[in-house]
């Protein structure tokens, strides 16, 4: 079982580590120690801070030893938007894109991940004909030579803002951004809830919600002159509708579409929330878009016999598509999926959104702020009462119109952040989000235990097994214990191995 105390020791074995690592100049394994700590803290946030010093004092002092201090003259409206993901419809770059276009800046697209496993031709299809710009995609065999290529591109390109769209975990980023002085950095608050890497090179925080900009003062150690609010808008895919691989005539259709993991929590009470709702009309069958671990989810639908009312769909990219064709959209929980939430809204069609109070990371308002049409469900029976008023009216009376900040406003908004000003600061409102941190922690905590372990795949991920054998004596002896018990010449032969290779 994972919890908060092995994960605060295993935190302390990777920063003595580090710290040996940095003496010795390994600079390759001192990086990978660095971005599995933030791999770490991102997934279970078991720390009482979002802000780790020691890891970024770290950054600060390989990128010192390696690199020099650039200084940029900045050319008037150049923005180079560095972008991790690449990721059509997901994230905001599409959104920020759109938005240097209508200002009329000199894009620079920088992708850190050339041979990527997901499409960015929508990204690309946005700025096609836009004259005035530049997209690159990093080069080099380690993160060294990938830092190294993105120096080349800030002193080709000679930017006056950085729009960073980072990776929680993004070594390579921060090192460059901390060595180059006379551009100003603003960092892309994606991941509002929980922990990343950055806040030293961090000169404007944007945040797209009074969540993340409270987080990010009382935990982040920000200060609230740096943050600054721009809610955000869904793009609407643009791809042929795929089809159903079910049968759909007669039926009404709830829909919902995340990651797996924002579903798994709670002892699974969205799946349980759902069934409630499913006995409420047979011709009632729910679909499922998203991928991750779904052992949990099959489980349940073959526990309970729903085959033929629970569909899992995959990864779609025609996801606008789908809301033309459903009847009703549920808010993923545990966690809630933003974006997605937006898509049902722009689709009008109805959407239950439950956030507890406990859970004010789920908290959408403030990405929904024009308009009190749309409300969020603080108890799952209220919910449920709710769906089925709306069932039994029979069709789809509901209008979500101007709910969210538009395509132009969004612009607007990003011109005056560039001018130093705070334009949605009407949005900003003080709370303690502690408690609902801690929640997060907590159900992070349970999906890694019962439903979606990522702890061993994410040590697998930035250290081999023979360093894992060095770090972790404990992973050792757990390893040589399985060796003996499968095969008694097996663990010999390791044993041998390790002591003659001194591990």
């Amino acid at each position: 079982m994972i919890s908060n105390k092995k994960l605060i020791q295993v935190d302390k074995i990777l920063k003595k580590n580090l710290k040996q690592s940095l003496s010795q100049k390994n600079f390759d394994l001192a990086l990978r120690l660095v971005e599995l700590s933030s791999n770490l803290q991102y997934n279970y946030c078991f720390h009482d801070t979002l802000y780790d010093k020691e890891l970024e004092d770290s950054l600060k002092e390989i990128a010192d030893s390696i690199f020099k201090t650039e200084i940029i003259q900045p050319k008037q409206d150049v923005v180079l938007f560095y972008d991790y993901f690449g990721f059509d419809n997901r994230g905001l770059t599409q959104q920020y894109l759109r938005a240097l276009q209508r200002l009329n800046k000199r894009i620079v697209l920088v992708f850190e991940n050339k041979n990527r496993h997901y499409k960015n031709e929508a990204i690309l299809a946005e700025i096609e004909n836009y004259d005035n710009k530049a997209v690159y995609y990093l080069e080099g065999n380690n993160r060294i030579e990938l830092c190294e290529s993105l120096f080349s591109i800030l002193l080709t390109e000679k930017p006056e803002h950085i729009l960073m769209h980072l990776i929680p975990w993004d070594t390579i980023a921060y090192m460059v951004f901390y060595k180059i002085k006379g551009v100003k950095r603003y960092q892309i608050n994606l991941t509002d809830h929980t922990f990343w890497l950055g806040v030293d090179i961090t000169d404007v925080n944007i945040e797209f919600r009074s969540y993340g900009l409270n987080l990010s003062e009382q935990l982040r150690n920000i200060p609230s002159s740096k943050n600054k609010i721009l809610p955000y808008y869904p793009i609407l895919s643009k791809s042929e509708f795929q089809g159903f691989n079910f049968e759909k005539e007669g039926k009404k259709i709830i829909f919902s579409g995340s990651t797996y993991y924002k579903v798994l929590g709670n002892r699974l009470e969205f799946f349980e929330t759902i069934h409630k709702l499913l006995q409420l009309d047979e011709n009632l069958i729910f679909v499922l878009a998203g991928s991750g671990n779904g052992a949990a989810i099959t489980k349940f639908i073959n526990d309970n016999k729903l085959n033929d009312r629970i569909f899992l769909i995959g990864d779609r990219y025609d996801l606008y598509e789908i809301m033309q064709r459903v009847d009703y959209y549920i808010s993923t929980f545990p966690f809630t999926g933003a974006l997605m939430t937006q898509t049902a809204v722009a689709a009008n069609i109805p959407v239950f959104a439950y956030v507890s109070p406990e859970s004010l990371f789920n908290d959408l308002k403030d990405l929904l702020y024009k308009s009190d049409t749309f409300k969020n469900i603080n108890n799952l029976n209220t919910l449920v009462d709710e769906f089925s008023r709306e069932h039994k009216k029979g069709d789809r009376e509901v209008s979500y119109t101007d709910l969210m900040i538009s395509e132009e406003e969004f612009a607007t908004g990003l011109e005056k952040i560039f001018m130093d000003e705070n334009p949605m600061q009407f949005l900003e409102k003080r709370e303690e989000v502690y408690d609902s941190y801690k929640t997060f922690n907590d159900l992070m905590l349970e999906s890694e235990n019962f439903y979606n372990p990522l702890f061993d795949s994410t040590l697998n991920k930035f250290l081999s097994s023979s360093e894992k054998f060095k770090i972790f004596p404990d992973y050792r002896l757990r390893y040589y214990k399985k060796t003996f018990k499968e095969s008694k010449i097996q663990f010999i032969k390791l044993l041998y191995y390790h002591i003659t290779n001194k591990l």
